[in-house]
């Protein structure tokens, strides 16, 4: 008689691993979040030469004008980056922190830290420089994150359209992560922008950036990852 066919247990198969910390996403928000605590902490002068020194003056980048000579800071060409550090208030801060982190964890997973970064600096330099080429002569500082996030937006679009956000929710007594498709998020996001470009004459938003910033940002993002069969 033979013997039994031996019991074969069942392939053990490996958890999915889990996604890295998005390290890079987090220190950026912790920096601006940062700056902004001391910002905030200056007298009316010193936040006068802060903004004057390290944000952006269209007249200074292209030439038209100078600031004063009591006042230091960075070259204007290096403005277009030391600006995007500094914000005008606490909801300018908070509503470029969420975008950043909505969009920053996505894009950081799929493509890595070095690109993100790359992708957030590259995108508000486009669309800060756009945004003072539209009004070359002006006086009035530009600043804000806002052109980098709506490149991290658009570098989700690149990279993984129908992935998911995932959104803090209270739910249970706790907060929790309630993953919401990336798609009409974007969608949501872009109507918000047109519609402040066309209704906001004479508003200091600058959408012009956010939009320069959000086609650089889908550029600069790279090919979406292979799909793993």
């Amino acid at each position: 008689m033979p013997d039994p066919i031996p019991f074969r247990p069942r392939p053990q198969v490996p958890p999915e691993p889990k996604p890295a910390l998005p390290v890079v996403t987090v220190l950026l928000c912790a920096a601006l979040a940062a700056i902004y605590v001391w910002q905030a902490g200056l007298d009316a002068y010193g936040d006068m030469v802060l903004v004057s020194g390290y944000a952006l003056i269209p007249a200074e980048l292209f030439g038209l004008g100078s600031r004063s000579g009591q006042v230091g800071g960075v070259p204007a060409i290096a403005t277009l980056l030391t600006a995007q550090f500094l914000h005008g208030g606490w909801m300018h801060l908070i509503g470029n922190l969420v975008a950043i982190l909505l969009a920053g964890i996505l894009v950081e997973r799929r493509a890595g830290g070095l690109r993100t970064l790359g992708v957030f600096l590259l995108s508000g330099v486009a669309g800060l420089a756009v945004e003072a080429a539209a009004g070359p002569g002006s006086t009035a500082p530009i600043l804000g994150a806002s052109a980098g996030a709506a490149g991290l937006m658009g570098g989700v679009l690149r990279l993984d359209p129908r992935g998911r956000i995932h959104i803090p929710w209270p739910g249970g007594g706790r907060p929790r992560l309630w993953a919401v498709p990336a798609l009409p998020v974007i969608g949501v996001w872009l109507i918000a922008q047109v519609a402040g470009l066309a209704f906001s004459a004479g508003e200091p938003i600058a959408f012009l950036a956010h939009g320069t910033g959000f086609v650089v940002g889908a550029l600069l993002a790279g090919k979406r990852p292979p799909a793993v069969t």
